[in-house]
């Protein structure tokens, strides 16, 4: 036990003055009396109110001064430990970051020993303390405001489920900070493992030690640690990268072993499901390794690392890249006009060809078309198509508009990627009724000008005028404008870092749908509603492949070493300081005032019934 005000026992010494009176001689008037047998007792009292003889024993003088020491100490507020929260509010802060994941505490994750700690702790709640739950990953979430109902408490712990983002707490602390200020004599709870309390490399290094937070914040911010052990495998880094212009593709990963023993572990390296290497290698304690793989497919797609290795967190044992395709689009043109065969010839990555338009059939050496006057492609192969002439079922023209002016620009769809089209000048274009699936993306009022669309079996791109009849081919915009549409076409438009990201990250996913469903890796799935031809997921918490139905499939890597390295910490930091771990048991201290007045009032109360029974 310790005393918050220990400067309010200097108050003991009243009980001294208490004493004096006690031994005060009291004053009588001189009276002569012929005998003193009848005064027998007021000459003991008379003998024993002299100064300084032994005092009688006195139940008045022993319920004085316990009254008296019962005041003190309640103005001394003295601390009591005991398995419970702090009395008054407090914000419990929960780490749910993916290193949490780790099977290091028996049959269960680090995160449900954390949940069971918040439970009973809430669980010792008083009928006036109340507790907020904040849960900390790569989003924070209040998953409770400051409450005394235990079962919303409950209820909102068990809410708090498993990611495999990560993240750090200084936003977490920071708000729970916030919350704690508003009340009064509250304070703030962090139960974590604390790797994700580490502060960036380009911070400067801090000390963490008891001192370094003022003793006043110790009992206004705590640090409860779960885990036991480091004992995780895991891949922190994975790249690739192009070489000898185009014809030969490299990919690096980075592994680590964090453990303390060695470690023996098969390595599987797959491309679109199709394994392409496979090795075993040997990792020590403590060891970092750098892998290359070399020789892989130009055609490229979603590439899977994987380690077969049994440790704390499975969350690192996978790991996803998107490896655009190393070969050039190939494009058949059909038509004459000079300036768009020199736009196409200007782009290295575009490998176009002339064909005649009784070709057009012969699709399946080309990734796509270029057809300029003439009609619609046969078959479902992706095609740029100018200023066409009717087809049946695809569009239709109703009219001519002479000299448009662009009105809109849809700036989310690829096609109109770095293009303004702010001074272009046509002479006409064709008024048309397109089918539904063609959507306008550049438009003059209400003549769609250019139009892009997927109808579930190709995708296509029409500049709805004629070439000649405009200055888009002495822009420089034209080649951007030909390079975005045959990237489109031929389903490269998406970044490979929207195919391939970081738990926690927001991807974008293109769709001519009102949206889309994605599965995630659980097999729950999601409709996410799209907007301006994309549709933007932010729910990438679980490492793994998300399938998107109609969609390209994208992956979500955990690659964060704070993560992979479990190793549990003795301190946290905070702006306040460092903060050193406090025992699972989670004994705290609470303030014992109000039981010491009760007392003392109760002391009081049989001292006032003992004075008027002694006087009656």
């Amino acid at each position: 036990m310790r005393l918050l005000s220990s400067s309010a026992l200097w108050w003991l010494l009243l009980g001294a003055i208490i004493v004096f009176f006690y031994l005060l001689k009291l004053k009588r008037k001189r009276t002569v009396v012929p005998s003193v047998l009848l005064w027998k007792r007021a000459l003991e009292e008379v003998e024993a109110n002299a100064p300084f003889k032994k005092l009688r024993r006195s139940l008045l003088l022993l319920l004085q001064l316990l009254a008296l020491a019962a005041l003190v100490f309640t103005l001394a507020r003295p601390l009591v430990v005991t398995r419970a929260l702090a009395s008054g509010s407090t914000v419990i802060v929960i780490d749910s970051t993916a290193s949490m994941r780790a099977r290091d505490e028996g049959a269960g994750s680090r995160l449900d020993r954390a949940k069971e700690l918040a439970r009973e702790m809430i669980e010792s709640l008083s009928g006036s303390d109340r507790a907020a739950i904040i849960e900390s990953s790569s989003r924070i979430t209040v998953r409770s405001p400051l409450t005394s109902d235990r079962g919303a408490l409950a209820s909102a712990i068990g809410d708090i489920q498993e990611t495999d983002a990560p993240g750090v707490l200084t936003d977490a602390v920071r708000l729970a900070e916030q919350i704690a200020k508003s009340e009064h004599d509250a304070g703030v709870v962090i139960i974590s493992d604390g790797g994700s309390a580490i502060a960036p490399e380009t911070e400067p290094p801090l000390e963490l030690s008891r001192r370094t937070v003022p003793p006043s914040r110790e009992r206004s911010m705590r640090f409860v640690r779960v885990g036991r052990r480091c004992d995780n495998v895991g891949i922190l880094a994975l790249n690739s990268r192009q070489l000898s212009q185009g014809t030969r593709r490299e990919m690096f990963a980075s592994i680590a072993n964090f453990g303390d023993r060695n470690r023996t572990l098969a390595v599987e390296l797959k491309i679109e499901g199709k394994l392409v290497d496979a090795r075993a290698i040997d990792l020590g304690a403590n060891e970092r390794r750098a892998l290359v793989f070399d020789s892989l497919p130009l055609e490229g797609g979603l590439a899977e690392l994987k380690l077969d290795v049994e440790d704390d967190l499975v969350s690192d044992n996978a790991a996803y890249a998107f490896l655009p395709s190393a070969h050039r689009v190939r494009v058949g043109v059909v038509g004459e006009n000079p300036f768009l065969i020199e736009a196409l010839a200007v782009n290295p990555d575009i490998d176009a060809s002339k064909i005649s338009a009784t070709a057009k059939s012969i699709s399946s050496e080309f990734d796509c078309f270029i057809i300029e006057g003439a009609g619609a492609i046969e078959g479902n192969r992706p095609v740029l198509i100018i200023n066409p002439p009717d087809a049946a079922g695809l569009w239709r023209a109703t009219g001519q508009r002479e000299r448009p002016e662009i009105t809109s620009v849809e700036r989310s769809h690829p096609v109109n990627s770095f293009l303004s089209y702010g001074d272009l000048h046509i002479e006409k274009i064709a008024q048309r009724e397109v089918s539904p699936w063609l959507k306008p993306i550049v438009s003059a009022g209400n003549d769609p000008v250019i139009l892009a669309g997927d109808d579930g079996h190709r995708r296509m791109v029409m500049i709805g005028f004629d070439l000649a009849r405009s200055d888009l081919p002495l822009k420089v915009e034209f080649p951007i404008l030909l390079a975005n549409s045959l990237s489109w076409l031929a389903g490269r438009d998406s970044p490979s870092t929207e195919r391939a990201i970081r738990a926690g990250q927001t991807t974008t996913v293109h769709t001519s749908a009102a949206g889309v469903t994605i599965t995630a890796p659980g097999g729950d799935t999601s409709e996410v509603a799209a907007r301006d031809g994309s549709a933007v997921f932010a729910d990438t918490l679980r490492a793994g492949r998300y399938e998107v139905k109609g969609g390209a499939t994208f992956a979500v890597s955990l690659l964060s070493e704070a993560e992979s390295n479990t190793t549990t910490r003795d301190a946290i930091k905070t702006r306040a300081g460092g903060v050193t771990v406090q025992p699972e048991t989670f004994y705290s201290e609470r303030e014992a005032w109000r039981w010491i007045a009760l007392l003392a009032l109760a002391v009081l109360m049989i001292e006032w019934w003992a004075y008027h029974r002694s006087i009656a």
